[in-house]
């Protein structure tokens, strides 16, 4: 028997023979070991080395499967292919796959395993059982192991009766939990959140919940939402309801409080007893109909999930949204069996701030008030990752000003960021997710979207377990029109008038043309991006060989679409979008008396 961080697991009836015929034929069994990295896969020395032959090994392959969604619907990426994702098959490896090498200081004896190029590899870091025969054995008295002899008679009936024995403890070790208990196993597992199991004679009727005017947002009923009549008949929900945004209703069933609740007639329930926000009315469209049997197993299993779901303490649902619920936490992850070992659990929690040590102390406190009782939490706070997003837009007809354009993309950045970080740690970032994002704006008719962390860029990319992604701002934007024109936004003019004092023995005609100069190579260093100030352009013209500027007089005017702006040293910036182009206009220079 196994048992693993999946469940327990039974031998079958032919893996226990083999063992059994392995052990008693001098052979080592469910020797394990973990498969290290390289290209030439080498297993460790196995502990009854050397090795004469191996008869049995067995562990895992990687293959390519499509990624599904929650509803098995498979996810496709923004070219039409379905995505692929890694997972691990079993599978048994034979001579074509591997070969007993020598390692050792004399080199002729085999004392490891090595798997071929040609063959198949387990993946770096899976572990794999190896049932092998050492070189040097005991003798053993059994020299008959052929099918009917005693010897193989007298082993086969063990291993029948073994292999029996762990499937009754499969079924003893499923029956301790809601998802595959069952029957009279069933009402003892949910008896432990307070469900009882609705017996035969209670009546029944679907409810339909419908959303009030003007609600929007996603809408959820409990389970166990009570509804009644006129006369104070009380039905209770069996299943959780979700009316999705735009969604205006929707039906569930409920039960009788008791056997002795009435049937009710078709509309007669139309009260809630506890206001729910969003929901405006609820009522039953047909009569309830009293049940001829006691609740099946599925449907008490769904009103059991609904209970432990808000357990006060003690389960994995509690414990996150308990730890959600303190002010200041962004995020929770918990991953079960972290380091393979049952009674362990990892919580990685993500911070609006990083650094609180008030705020790290309530999270300890709350994990200690709702952890379940003999299991170790392992705490650690979520590393941050930071994700660099690119971005190309397609925008309709001609394409938009300079202005709006700027707008548009930090309207498009600040609701890309919020779906970064609404991501849990270890989360997927997906370019589909925020192509919607980005088209959800009537002016973007294509987007494309490529992050990077800490690699080339991907249109997918995954957070490693306990990390949050943390976008880098500002993002990457290039922008093209529908008729292809590259170069949006508009032409910017720039005059300026800059009153200087002359350095002694220097004319206005070289003073003019070291202006005109400096001037056209700050307009080409702003293409694309930036801002126009007064102060930058006077860090650029400064000539202190030839002339002092006067910054308190210096005017500068811009003139972009029909619209004008008056800079003046620390007042006012025009800003230059990307394909926007500013050009020189008139630069009319001022000689003040006096000199430098």
């Amino acid at each position: 028997m196994t048992a693993t961080p999946d469940g327990f697991v039974p031998r079958t009836y032919p893996e226990i023979v083999r063992d059994a015929l392995t052990t008693l034929t001098g052979g080592t069994v469910r020797e394990t070991a973990v498969v290290p990295l390289g290209d030439v896969i080498v297993l460790a020395h196995l502990a009854d080395r050397p090795i004469r032959r191996v008869s049995h090994l067995q562990g895992e392959i990687e293959l390519q499967r499509p990624v599904r969604d929650a509803n098995g619907d498979v996810v496709l990426d923004t070219n039409g292919a379905p995505e692929m994702e890694t997972v691990g098959v079993p599978y048994r490896f034979t001579d074509a796959d591997f070969e007993l090498v020598a390692t050792g200081a004399a080199g002729d004896e085999h004392d490891a395993i090595r798997f071929r190029p040609t063959g198949r590899k387990p993946p770096a870091g899976s572990t794999v059982t190896v049932n092998y025969y050492p070189t040097q054995t005991r003798p053993t008295p059994i020299t008959d192991l052929n099918v009917g002899s005693v010897a193989r008679t007298m082993l086969e009936s063990v291993a029948r009766e073994i292999a029996l024995v762990e499937l009754l403890m499969e079924n003893v070790y499923r029956s301790a939990f809601i998802d595959t208990a069952e029957g009279s196993n069933l009402d003892k597992v949910v008896a432990l959140v307070g469900v009882k199991r609705r017996p035969a004679g209670v009546a029944t009727t679907r409810v339909r919940f419908t959303r009030a005017p003007g609600s929007t947002g996603q809408i959820t009923v409990p389970t166990a939402a009570v509804v009644a009549d006129a006369d104070g008949n009380r039905y209770a929900t069996v299943a959780p309801l979700v009316l999705e945004p735009g969604e205006p209703s929707r039906e569930v069933l409920a039960a009788g409080i008791s056997k002795s609740t009435p049937a009710v007639a078709a509309n007669a329930i139309d009260r809630l007893e506890v206001l729910i926000a969003g929901i405006a009315s609820a009522t039953n469209e047909a009569p309830a109909a009293v049940a001829a049997s006691a609740e099946p197993d599925d449907e008490l299993r769904r009103r059991a999930r609904g209970a432990l779901a808000v357990a006060a303490r003690g389960t994995v649902h509690a414990l996150k949204f308990g730890l959600l619920s303190i002010p200041g936490v962004k995020d929770v992850a918990i991953t079960e069996f972290p380091n393979g070992v049952p009674g362990e659990i990892q919580v990685d929690v993500a911070y609006e701030r990083q650094g609180d040590a008030d705020l790290e102390a309530d999270v300890v406190s709350r994990i200690e008030e709702l952890r379940p009782a003999g299991v170790r939490v392992i705490t650690a706070a979520a590393r941050m990752a930071d994700v660099r997003v690119r971005v190309s837009l397609t925008l309709t007809g001609d394409g938009v000003t300079s202005t709006e354009l700027a707008s548009l993309q930090e309207d498009l950045e600040l609701r890309v960021v919020d779906h970064i970080r609404s991501l849990p740690p270890g989360g997927t970032l997906r370019q589909a997710q925020v192509t919607l994002v980005a088209l959800s704006d009537a002016r973007v008719v294509d987007a494309s979207f490529e992050f990077e962390l800490g690699g080339p860029p991907s249109a997918t990319v995954t957070a490693p377990t306990g990390t949050v992604l943390q976008p880098v701002r500002p993002f990457s934007f290039t922008a093209t029109t529908e008729t292809g024109v590259a170069g949006l936004g508009a032409t910017i003019q720039l005059d300026a008038l800059i009153p200087i004092h002359l350095v002694a023995g220097v004319t206005l005609a070289e003073a003019t043309a070291a202006i005109d100069a400096a001037a056209a190579s700050y307009a080409a260093g702003l293409t694309g991006g930036g801002s126009v100030t007064v102060d930058g352009l006077i860090a650029t013209l400064r000539d202190d060989s030839r002339f002092a500027i006067v910054r308190a007089d210096v005017s500068v005017t811009t003139e972009s679409v029909d619209r004008f702006m008056q800079l003046a040293d620390g007042i006012g910036a025009q800003a230059v979008g990307p394909g926007d182009r500013l050009v020189v206009g008139e630069i009319s220079v001022d000689v003040r008396e006096g000199g430098v």
